[in-house]
């Protein structure tokens, strides 16, 4: 049965003073894998840390496993499983007795352990390595190791704390797709971290996003990348454009364009309709390469990447920062050249520029 996990009022200062987690609540529900996302130093790791019992949240926060309190039990006490980023293989081991040792320390008798072994190798593929020693293996081979050696002995909750870093691009995004399809299948309760967006998206049932100790939000993947709460998240998450702009009348400025968001998110909307002078947050969708009759601004292509499909164009002249667009990859544009565009309404999300208060716009609408 898969455990829920619930972190009451947790906090963290270390001993020489350092604040590293404000107070927060979270609930995970059994079976579900929620992925910590941040950049670095955020307290993502800590948050798993304290989950796995490598670290005790500050006097007053609570840790419970389907109502049984574990804030200050131990790691061997809770049953969980942890994949590190540098996966903590025993180099003098096999692969099958990397595999047997968690059991082995767990007074897992011989044929149980054996059959467990032989089941978790098949699981991940790896059966015709067995016998092979650590140093003998590729980074892909060893993650899937580490992996069967976390889940053999059957954790209540597993906890991964960035697996993939370490392996190039295309084996990244192999192996992303098999834990997920892992995951699923096992439903067991699973905490990632990472600092990887599409990861993060790609994994998580929902996305708790980090900034220096605070939750920024937390929701599903698409809620995360299509209505981000705060300009952190709108920034962070996916390719993100900014422009300054104005509110007025319901009608948002910018430089010399009008545009009317159909539908701005309640109870705040009276608020950003008044607010004066706004932040304008949108992906690299937000734009699209058009004829300039249609256009609402023309900038100079910067910089072109080829991403498969499509181009991105890096733009200058429409904002005080460059901005991204994505269009065809046959379409015919050179560095230098003039580009024009159009704005996305249904992609827009809004913001008071003093950041003071939040809101989202989203939904269609017309120019």
């Amino acid at each position: 049965m898969s455990t829920q996990i619930k972190l009451r009022n947790c906090a963290k200062t270390f001993a020489d003073g350092t604040r590293a987690l404000a107070p927060f609540d979270l609930t995970i529900e059994g079976g579900e894998t929620i992925v910590l996302l941040g950049p670095s130093g955020c307290g993502k790791t800590t948050i798993l840390r304290m989950i796995a019992g490598l670290e005790f949240p500050d006097v007053g926060g609570m840790i419970t496993f389907d109502g049984d309190d574990v804030t200050r039990q131990s790691i061997e006490k809770r049953r969980v499983g942890m994949v590190f980023q540098s996966y903590a293989l025993f180099p003098n081991m096999t692969v099958a007795q990397n595999v047997a040792y968690g059991l082995k320390v767990n007074g897992v008798s011989g044929p149980e352990r054996q059959a467990r072994v032989d089941a978790m190798l098949e699981m991940m593929h790896i059966d015709m390595l067995a016998d092979r020693r650590i140093d003998q293996l590729s980074g892909g081979q060893r993650q899937r190791v580490a992996l069967a050696r976390a889940i053999a002995v059957q954790p209540r909750v597993l906890l991964l704390d960035e697996p993939l870093t370490a392996l190039d691009a295309k084996l990244r995004v192999r192996l992303r797709t098999e834990i997920n399809a892992l995951l699923r299948q096992l439903g067991i309760t699973a905490i990632y971290v990472t600092h990887d967006q599409e990861e993060a998206l790609a994994l998580g049932d929902r996305i708790v996003v980090m900034q220096k100790g605070e939750i920024a939000q937390i929701g599903t993947p698409r809620e995360i990348y299509r209505t981000p709460q705060n300009p952190f998240v709108a920034d962070f998450v996916g390719a993100a454009n900014q422009l300054a702009g104005h509110m007025h009348g319901g009608k948002l400025h910018i430089g010399p364009h009008i545009l009317e968001p159909a539908a701005i998110s309640e109870p705040l909307g009276d608020i950003i309709c008044n607010s004066g002078s706004v932040d304008v947050f949108f992906r690299a969708d937000g734009l699209s390469v058009c004829d300039l009759k249609d256009a609402h601004f023309t900038g100079r292509v910067e910089a072109i990447a080829y991403l498969g499909e499509k181009l991105r164009l890096t733009v200058s002249g429409i904002g005080a920062h460059t901005l991204m667009i994505d269009t065809h990859a046959d379409d015919l544009t050179e560095v230098g050249s003039d580009v024009h565009c159009r704005v996305n309404v249904s992609r827009l999300t809004i913001f008071p520029a003093t950041k003071a208060r939040f809101a989202a716009v989203a939904g269609t609408g017309t120019i």
